[in-house]
């Protein structure tokens, strides 16, 4: 027993949440017993009777023994981590009001400012090109407009979203399946660093913690619980995004869905979501509209739709001055420009597409036809939905594209 000068009610709290074997059901026991959390360090063997086990009562004995306080806070400090637990008041209220909230949460760089709009974007971790398109869009667009993004940093959606949002100059935060202190997934370091500074990593799990998959569920309670509105971007009907959905909806949460192609599997969740009334989001505007609805959207300055009409305008009026993308076609290749032929803005499958060009006299073979396809999608020529090809649309053309590409 260790380092024990000048201790606050949360150090203790951080002592607690961290005796082994101790769940956070066991913890809620100790503290409505009436004792606080220095009380309950303080407290002799024989209290804990009736309270909790004779095995957990003997780790709590060993754990104040060993536990050395000034060292803990150390450790934190050094890996940049903040300890907060539900009787600090920097915990965030949304949580406290929320079915099984957590005891405490770790924090490396900063929460959620309450103040703010608060949107989680969800969805695929396999998500078609798209998926990724529309999740660029909301996490960009929603960024513009001062709405702070919320996911968990998975492949897919959530970190493409979290990625445009902190790269239009907005602050997002992930809610992760480990220690704050790991990145997980390793491809997402980029943004695991970049949420450092301009948002922050979320854990209810200590330090040190690898990811586990039943962790997962349980960090979903936290993504939902901090949002005011739940946007699902691709899910099929049964998948992990279900479960947040559901969280959703028990703490009272707005849910709203992007749709996409009945035949496209990976729209089946978000189809059945507004089949059984979650809100339409087609564009960013649908998701500030909710917001303001809900009257958590400001008249001017953060969570403000108009600065996300006007810096939309400035990225249109940059886009004027550098190039026009529809003259994009005079550094095409001559097989992009044969192919750009074939496709509308009704959406045409590959083989639509090998067919023309076969008619037309252009010999490709099937794999050649895709990495082209493949490279026109990643350079913004074109756009995927599922297994279709279009055309991008003038409006798309002349603002997300451009701004895209900056």
């Amino acid at each position: 027993m260790t380092g024990i000068e000048n201790i606050t009610e949360n150090e203790y709290a951080h002592w607690l949440f961290n005796v082994p074997g101790l769940g956070k059901k066991s913890i809620d026991k100790l503290l409505c017993s009436g004792k606080s959390c220095s009380e309950i360090f303080a407290a002799d063997k024989s209290y804990f009777k009736n309270i909790i086990t004779e095995k957990q009562i003997n780790k709590l004995e060993n754990s104040r023994k060993n536990w050395n306080f000034a060292k803990e806070k150390e450790k934190l400090k050094e890996n940049g981590i903040t300890f907060i637990s539900r009787i600090d008041e920097r915990f965030p209220e949304k949580l406290k009001n929320i079915s099984d909230p957590p005891f405490a949460i770790y924090v490396k760089g900063s929460l959620p400012d309450p103040e703010k709009p608060t949107v989680a974007i969800i969805g695929a971790r396999m998500c078609s090109d798209y998926g990724r398109f529309m999740a660029r869009n909301f996490g960009r667009g929603l960024a513009l407009a001062g709405v702070q993004v919320i996911s968990g940093m998975a492949r897919g959606v959530d970190g493409i979203s979290q990625k445009a949002a902190v790269s239009a100059g907005g602050n997002s935060f992930a809610i992760v399946g480990c220690g704050a202190d790991i990145c997980y997934p390793e491809e997402n370091k980029d943004l695991y660093d970049d949420l450092n500074t301009n948002g922050g990593i979320i854990s209810e799990f200590p330090p040190g913690t690898m990811p586990k998959a039943n962790f997962f569920p349980m960090r979903n309670r936290i993504i939902s619980g901090l949002a005011d509105v739940v946007l699902v971007i691709e899910a099929r009907e049964k998948s992990g995004t279900q479960i947040t959905v559901d969280t959703a909806l028990e703490q009272g949460r707005e849910v709203m869905a992007v749709p996409g192609r009945v035949t496209d599997r990976l729209s089946d969740g978000c189809n059945l979501l507004i089949s059984q009334g979650a809100g339409i989001a087609i564009r960013t505007e649908d998701v500030l509209d909710r917001l303001s609805m809900m009257g958590k959207m400001n008249s001017k300055g953060a969570g403000c739709k108009e600065s996300y009409t006007q810096s939309k305008e400035v990225v249109e009026d940059l886009g004027e001055i550098s190039e026009d993308k529809q003259n994009v076609t005079k550094a095409l290749s001559s097989i992009e420009e044969m192919i750009l032929s074939q496709i509308d803005i009704i959406p045409v499958s590959s083989s639509q597409i090998l067919e023309g060009l076969y008619k037309n006299g252009t010999d490709i073979s099937v794999p050649e036809l895709l990495k082209t396809l493949m490279d026109m999608c990643y350079n913004g020529l074109i756009v995927q939905n599922g297994a279709y090809y279009r055309k991008l649309a003038h409006k798309e053309l002349q603002s997300d594209t451009l701004f895209e590409t900056m």
